[in-house]
């Protein structure tokens, strides 16, 4: 019989050392999550896996394809002009030179097979959506052109006409979006969409390197 994504999470936690409980507290996630995946894990939560652990081959993880793990290609790793281009930018700050001047030239480029049709890999800033992204992190993000229906719970990176530039998890309100963080001691925050200017996805973290 197949393994499910669960038995192969298993799997991977015995092969690491650690107890699910350990497991858990790394990557953020509830006590006794990992008992409870049941049929296969959200964009935000298997990123957060694949930012603290990267050797894990995700594939294999959602579908059993491949390896446990990935080889020394497929880890992500700075190159001159292959991958997913990364600017040494904050997207809460100095986002807004790559939206409006494409000619802007990347520091280098991350080739992490995941992430490689992504847009951009940026900073993230601040520590709302800690534990999940740290300041200090990077993030791939991929541009969403159309964005009047967004995935309840996923995160995205927001910017409006009003100069918010943000990274949280969304719930879709319909004519509006809560920006919901991971950090409890940050508040909600409901804006209207027709303010919305620009919405990325985020795809996946990693610390700076």
């Amino acid at each position: 019989m197949e393994q499910t994504v669960k038995e192969r999470l298993v799997l991977f936690i015995k092969y690491r050392g650690l107890s699910q409980k350990r497991f858990e507290q790394i990557v953020g996630l509830s006590n006794g999550y990992v008992n409870n995946v049941s049929k296969g894990l959200g964009a935000s939560k298997l990123a957060e896996i694949s930012r603290q652990f990267p050797e894990l081959n995700t594939e294999w993880l959602l579908t059993g394809k491949g390896g446990m793990l990935y080889d020394n290609e497929q880890l992500p790793k700075k190159t001159a002009s292959s991958g997913c281009p990364y600017f040494n930018v904050d997207f809460a700050a100095g986002f807004s030179l790559l939206e409006n001047d494409q000619t802007t030239n990347p520091e280098f480029y991350v080739d992490c097979r995941p992430y490689n049709n992504c847009d951009a890999w940026v900073n993230a800033h601040g520590d709302s959506m800690a534990p999940t992204i740290s300041s200090g992190d990077i993030v791939a993000m991929k541009r969403i052109n159309d964005f009047r229906y967004l995935i309840n719970g996923e995160i995205y990176g927001i910017v409006t006409s009003s100069g918010l530039r943000t990274i949280k998890r969304v719930r879709d309100n319909g004519d509006t979006i809560t920006l919901i963080p991971d950090n409890k001691e940050v508040a909600e925050q409901t804006i209207p969409k027709e303010i919305i200017t620009h919405v990325y996805q985020i795809k996946g973290a990693f610390k700076h390197f």
